[in-house]
């Protein structure tokens, strides 16, 4: 360094080096030796690097999972069943439980402890005090053939039902709102017209079985569903549809009228009431769910594995961050004359300190910059080749 680039414009020595000037110093010294500064910012990069792709592929999987879940929706919708054996406990569970006899509720309805379904009746009667309740809707198990449409050809027909107060995003039309209504698939619905907005008012018939013999029923097509984990393959039809199935073909059947699980639409509840409502169906035996707890454990469960991915980088940048400190130890090592030098032409401990503060600064700064760039980079070519060769049947 000369002597006049520490000098005023009056001759007299320059204390206070312009910060411009000593970054421009810094990126100079490091380039002395460009094999120990290359290495130093590629452990950098390799950390940086990392950390982006974690964050990018947790950030993906969890607006690809919300995009899905949100398939179906439900506000002020309580999903009921009964507790399994040392849920939600710390116990161990027993390889063998005790049998309890069975007895009668208020209304004279037989429950059987030892088993997790219930009826109708006695649904209602664990939820008479429940103020907030507008329905309680059984998830009635349906089995569907086949599904045509004005003499097209057949296909094979998987079948679920919507509650009331359950909704479903359309690609077009309306989610169900009423009886003798059906809602398609998207893939479905494009084998019938590539024109997805002409199917809505149609009407569908869908083959179902009875004991051994077929059965058909004439439904009325209001909306065709958009990709989602429950709705890519099922045709979805109203409670009051589902229910008629339902007797069709299980009314001869011991278990007929037994349900593991319901369907409780709440009269606008608050999340602060839903959550006491959960805590009073607890006391009871039983376990209410939302769909937003749904959604929680599996936003948990990517947050966890985005945590574990995250935690290798930071351990890459842990490991980078030693090497720069013992690259600058060793610069400082190889530069005593020259830190005299500085110090003699007027340069004082603090800015010493400082340059050799912007060395480090800028080796995290070029590693970083470089992982971010390539990590973007890396990101988008791996994001269109997996979509186009791995994930043809994701959305």
């Amino acid at each position: 360094m000369s002597k006049n680039r520490l000098k005023k414009p009056d001759g007299e020595l320059n204390p206070n080096l312009h910060r411009l000037h000593l970054i421009k110093i810094a990126n100079r010294n490091l380039l002395r030796n460009k094999l120990r500064t290359l290495l130093t910012v590629l452990a950098i990069f390799v950390g940086s690097f990392t950390l982006i792709l974690t964050h990018g592929l947790g950030d993906g999987m969890r607006h690809y999972v919300e995009n899905q879940v949100k398939n179906l929706e439900g506000s002020g919708v309580v999903f009921v069943r009964k507790k399994f054996e040392n849920e939600n406990k710390d116990e161990k569970p027993q390889a063998f439980s005790e049998y309890k006899e069975t007895s009668q509720d208020e209304a004279g309805n037989l429950i059987d402890p030892n088993s997790l379904t219930l009826t109708p009746a006695q649904m209602q009667a664990v939820l008479k005090d429940f103020a907030d309740v507008k329905s309680v809707t059984p998830r009635y198990p349906i089995e569907g053939q086949y599904v045509t449409l004005e003499g097209a050809k057949k296909y094979q027909l998987n079948l679920g039902m919507l509650s009331e107060g359950v909704t479903q995003k359309t690609e077009a039309g309306k989610t169900i709102d009423g009886a003798g209504q059906i809602m398609l698939p998207v893939g479905l619905a494009r084998l019938f017209s590539e024109n997805i907005e002409s199917l809505i008012g149609k009407t569908a018939t869908i083959g179902y079985k009875d004991g051994g013999a077929m059965k058909t029923l004439s439904l009325e097509i209001v909306g065709v569903a958009t990709k989602g984990f429950m709705a890519n393959f099922n045709c979805f039809v109203d409670a009051e549809t589902a229910r008629r199935i339902y007797e069709d073909q299980q009314r001869s059947l011991p278990s007929f009228n037994q349900f593991g699980s319901y369907t409780v639409k709440l009269n606008a509840a608050s999340d602060a009431r839903i959550e006491e409502i959960k805590r009073k169906l607890d006391a009871k035996g039983f376990l209410g769910e939302t769909f937003a707890d749904g959604k929680k454990r599996t936003y948990d469960a990517i947050g966890i594995m985005t945590i574990g991915l995250n935690l290798f980088a930071f351990i890459a940048l842990l490991a980078a961050s030693f090497g720069i400190i013992n690259t600058l130890v060793i610069a400082v090592m190889e530069r005593t004359k020259e830190i005299g030098l500085w110090k003699a032409l007027g340069m004082g401990r603090g800015k010493v300190f400082l340059l050799f503060s912007l060395e480090s600064v800028l080796i995290g700064l070029w590693g970083a910059m470089l992982g971010v760039i390539v990590g973007i980079i890396v990101g988008f070519i791996a994001n269109t080749y997996l979509a186009a060769a791995y994930a043809g049947s994701f959305e």
